[in-house]
């Protein structure tokens, strides 16, 4: 084989081996707070969750010290998360620090056998159970949320007496209130350790809404593609986000009046098909509403996501950013 053939042939197989992906760079701002995430962080946060599981970003990401090691981290209004030394991002331990500002650092629990409906854990002596121990089996377990370090308890949080459970990294609560899937929600550990610590950010501004856009006619045709998608006025609710692989749509209600979402059509445009979505948002209320069994979104292919109002008015328009 000459010389020039061989590398012919190196030249070629190389022009199919794969490159690695890109880093991804590029911010995510939220108005809501003035902050914005990138990288690792933006990765992680969108992948794990976002709004509902984190919060809103209530600091830059910066160099903090944090349990004796030198890290990148960045607050939201849930969470801390930190990229450690071998570049992967992980949760902070504020369950544990929020216990230690309110004088009550967790203490070893009397380690009694597990309970019916409930799961015990040695390593501290603590049990959880019900609605919280399946919330921790699906959403992550250990990694996500540490071990338990108090037992279920009820507290005032808010005006509300509450049922709690603190973790290593997380605080659950119970609210009876919601619909049985947001039963178990999120403390806002991220504020109040900041505010604990006498770093507090300034409270999340509340956006005003804008005047009432024009009103656009009728377009709903059984979820085709829409002519008035570049014109939506995201008013007085918008699409804030179509999780594509948890078949989770996120709505906010951005106007100062409750919105009943009775009679709405969320659309999926790439199958034609609607997300079910219903109940009454209050003002300025972020909520996840799960699609059924089944595949509504396309994992594959970009599929944008309408929202119609009852009179078949687009309200709110979704363009895919992953196509």
């Amino acid at each position: 084989m000459t010389r020039v053939r061989w590398l012919l042939l190196v030249l070629f197989a190389l022009s199919f081996t794969p490159l690695p992906a890109a880093a991804q760079t590029t911010e995510r701002c939220f108005s809501e707070t003035g902050f914005c995430i990138s990288g690792p962080i933006r990765a992680y946060w969108e992948r794990n969750g976002g709004l509902a599981v984190f919060g809103f970003p209530i600091t830059a990401q910066a160099t903090e010290t944090v349990e004796g090691r030198t890290l990148q981290v960045q607050w939201f209004e849930r969470d801390r998360l930190e990229i450690q030394a071998d570049g992967t991002v992980t949760a902070g331990r504020l369950g544990v620090e929020r216990l230690e500002q309110l004088g009550t650092p967790w203490q070893q629990g009397p380690n009694e056998a597990a309970k019916p409906g409930c799961a015990a854990f040695p390593q501290t002596g603590y049990q959880v159970c019900g609605a919280f121990v399946d919330y921790w089996r699906r959403n992550g377990g250990l990694e996500r949320f540490g071990y338990p370090v108090t037992p279920e308890f009820q507290t005032t949080i808010e005006g509300k007496t509450l049922s709690v459970q603190y973790f290593e990294r997380r605080r659950f609560e119970f609210h009876p209130d919601q619909a049985p899937a947001f039963q178990v929600l999120l403390g806002l550990l991220g504020r109040e350790v900041l505010n604990g610590r006498g770093a507090a950010p300034q409270p999340p501004a509340v956006p005003q809404p804008p005047a009432p856009p024009q009103q656009l006619p009728p377009s709903y045709n059984n979820c085709q593609a829409d002519p008035n998608a570049a014109s939506a006025p995201n008013f007085p609710v918008r699409i804030v986000g179509v999780d594509k692989g948890r078949e989770i749509v996120t709505l906010q209600n951005v106007s100062n009046e409750a919105v009943s979402l009775d009679g709405w059509i969320m659309c999926s445009i790439r199958g034609n098909q609607q997300h079910p979505i219903g109940g009454t948002l209050a003002p300025n209320e972020t909520r996840e509403f799960p699609g059924p069994q089944g595949t509504i979104w396309s994992n594959n292919d970009k599929d944008d996501g309408a929202l119609y109002n009852p009179q078949g008015q687009l309200v709110s328009y979704w363009n895919d950013p992953n196509p």
